[in-house]
């Protein structure tokens, strides 16, 4: 799957989306307008005196269309600036809303925590934060979703279903397909459109309320006449606000079902395991209860869900037959009778497996920190939101060679603030001391001596593991208050600009964990407005600052740079520069790449990869600043080390 097409997609699709339900506000508002006009013509005999002709209603009755129009169009823009409103907070917001229950690493649930450690790999594998984690205990269906604007602020959910029956490989299918959805944008656009749909909603439930609890009878002749009418008018527009809402599950339909069958096939791509996805998606055919919801009202959610979770007449995903046969040709639906048979003894076995001591995976990385990489450019922006079996393989090593203490510190609300301020420190003494006393001036004496604690474990940590620290982060931080991680953002953005002497490795750390606490904190829409030649002077700045870092002589540095910028600016590019202070002055450059369009990044992860790599090979700590700056302008890559031995076997 191509990241950066998918991005330039799901913009355009974002854009129709909007369009249509322009459409459809138009086409409600037009119909709430007649029956309410219907309604006055009939309340005052005008209807049996005058015979109606094309456009007279409206000319009859400006004032009342003009009145019933801003009123429609006031419930509908309000009901969904409300609704997406509520869902800024993030997919915490929506996994709550169909009785999800957070998930926390001190569970003693074996399922879940080896439900914990399939998203952690997979974040990881895909160099993202770790999303927060949600299960739908009543539901015993086989489904999932993810929720959220970004990646910073994104859920995933899981019915209690689907950790009791599925295997490890078969959830890690499942939590695959919906980290496709993460990486490429449809979560986005899932989201956004149960706020649009539900303002579409909105007036049929008015149209319904009316009908309940309006008065059935007395009053007279005069008045028994005015209820008639109030509720036939009620009826009406119920009907209308149903068939708006109708229309609307038509563009869910079409939004969604495409988009499911390309989670499949990156799902495949990203575990190189196709039997897991086709064995949850076999199983959810031999289940009894399916993929259905059946204690809580998924219709709100139906787009964002793994399989179809609600019956209705436009379905949100391609049949499940069709499905698994695009994984499997060979499949024949009387596989669903032999696995129902199978599932009963397996319920078992996958809770004695999840109790299982994970292999020291740890053991199987050393060695791998070290070394050089050599991976061609245009192979490295294919791996940008496009991870493979060998990044998940590598992120559970990764994961599981964390220290214990940063492990715990990583799922602490409180220690996950001080080990995520103290990893995006300066590794050398002057610097750290000096951004150590300006923490503490920020935010108090016992925030440095939670850091300074940390430092032990932190200093025994290879360049290759601080990234995964930082992503298992997040979804502690995201216990915090609002208010704390505005101020622990505040302080990352000072820290950022403050100091003039720091190495390039520690500032994209603290880059990448500024933007990705803003866009948890932000979670409105990026704007992409720029070209390459309207940011060639950050340009400029991002590649001399790269350039210098990782040559020993300036002769040398001024061909790394060449050797990238020619990439992006092959006929007239501004010369290498020896900058003084550089931290303030990369932070506003990659703020402005970061708007590049889709396929300018494409050309940029390209040109990053020939600067870092300007001698032939990269180092691991080099390839690790490489995805610290590329996540910065969310172009997330995956473990590059992993790759490399991947192309070279």
């Amino acid at each position: 799957m191509d990241f950066f097409r998918r991005q330039a997609e799901t913009r355009r699709l974002s854009r129709w989306l909007v369009l249509l339900f322009i459409v459809a506000i138009v086409a409600c508002v037009i119909a709430v307008d007649f029956v309410v006009v219907t309604a006055a013509m009939i309340a005052s005999r005008d209807a049996l005196a005058v015979a109606p002709t094309e456009g007279w209603w409206f000319q009859q009755y400006p004032g009342l269309v003009m009145l019933s129009s801003f009123v429609v169009l006031g419930v509908i823009g309000c009901s969904t600036l409300i609704k997406t409103s509520q869902l800024s907070a993030g997919g915490s917001v929506v996994a709550q809303s169909v009785g999800g229950t957070r998930v926390t690493a001190d569970t003693n649930d074996p399922l879940r925590k080896r439900l914990l450690n399939v998203v952690e790999e997979m974040a990881i594998a895909s160099g993202v934060p770790v999303p927060a984690v949600y299960v739908l205990e009543r539901e015993a269906g086989i489904n999932a979703f993810a929720a959220g604007h970004n990646p910073s602020n994104a859920a995933i959910a899981v019915t209690r279903g689907a950790l009791t029956t599925l295997n490890r490989a078969e959830l890690q299918g499942v939590i695959a397909h919906e980290f496709s959805h993460v990486l490429n944008g449809d979560m986005r656009l899932s989201t956004r459109l149960i706020g649009l749909l539900f303002g579409l909603m909105v007036i049929a439930l008015i149209g319904r309320f009316v009908l309940r609890f309006a008065p059935r009878g007395g009053g007279g002749r005069k008045g028994g006449g005015a209820i008639v009418i109030i509720m036939a008018a009620a009826l009406a527009v119920m009907i209308l606000g149903y068939i708006g809402l109708f229309f609307g599950r038509l563009i869910q339909a079409a939004v969604s079902r495409k988009r499911e069958s390309l989670a499949d096939a990156s799902a495949v791509q990203f575990t190189r395991d196709p039997t897991g996805l086709r064995g949850a998606l076999v199983k959810i055919g031999a289940l009894g209860v399916g993929s259905k919801f059946q204690d809580t009202d998924a219709e709100e959610v139906a787009h964002l869900l793994f399989a179809s979770g609600v019956t209705r007449a436009f379905a949100t995903h391609p049949p499940l037959e069709e499905r698994i046969r695009e994984i499997d040709p060979s499949f024949r639906p009387g596989e669903f009778e032999a696995m129902r048979i199978r599932m009963n003894q397996e319920r078992a076995l996958n809770t004695e497996e999840a109790s299982r001591p994970q292999p020291d995976a740890a053991e199987r990385l050393e060695g791998v920190l070290q070394g050089a990489i050599v991976l061609a450019p245009a192979m490295v922006s294919q791996l940008v939101g496009n991870p493979g079996t060998s990044h998940v393989q590598r992120a559970q090593e990764l994961r599981v060679s964390l220290p214990p203490e940063i492990t715990a510190a990583a799922r602490d609300a409180e220690r996950a603030r001080a080990l995520f301020l103290a990893l995006a420190l300066d590794t050398t003494e002057d610097a750290r001391g000096r951004q150590l006393a300006f923490i503490e001036q920020q935010m108090g004496r016992d925030q440095r001596l939670a850091m300074e604690g940390l430092w032990p474990a932190i200093n025994s940590l290879d360049a290759a593991q601080r990234m995964p620290a930082l992503l298992q982060a997040f979804p502690a931080l995201h216990q915090l208050g609002r208010k704390e991680r505005q101020d622990l953002l505040k302080c990352l953005n000072e820290l950022l600009i403050r100091e003039g002497r720091v190495s390039i490795y520690a500032y994209a750390l603290r880059k990448l964990a500024q933007v990705q606490l803003r866009d948890e904190l932000q979670p409105g829409a990026r704007t992409f407005d720029l070209s390459i030649e309207s940011v060639e002077d950050d340009l400029q700045t991002l590649f001399s600052v790269l350039a210098l870092s990782g040559s020993e002589d300036e002769t040398e540095a001024r061909r790394a740079y060449e050797i990238g910028m020619s990439q992006l600016l092959p006929v007239r590019r501004p010369p290498f520069q020896r900058l003084s202070n550089w931290p303030r002055r990369l932070d506003m450059a990659l703020n402005r790449i970061d708007r590049l369009a889709p396929a300018g990044k494409e050309l940029l992860v390209q040109a990053l990869v020939r600067t870092i790599s300007h001698d032939l090979r990269m180092t691991v700590a080099e390839s690790e600043l490489l995805r610290a700056v590329c996540a910065a302008v969310h172009c997330p890559l995956p473990p590059l080390d992993a790759a490399a031995q991947k192309a070279v076997a």
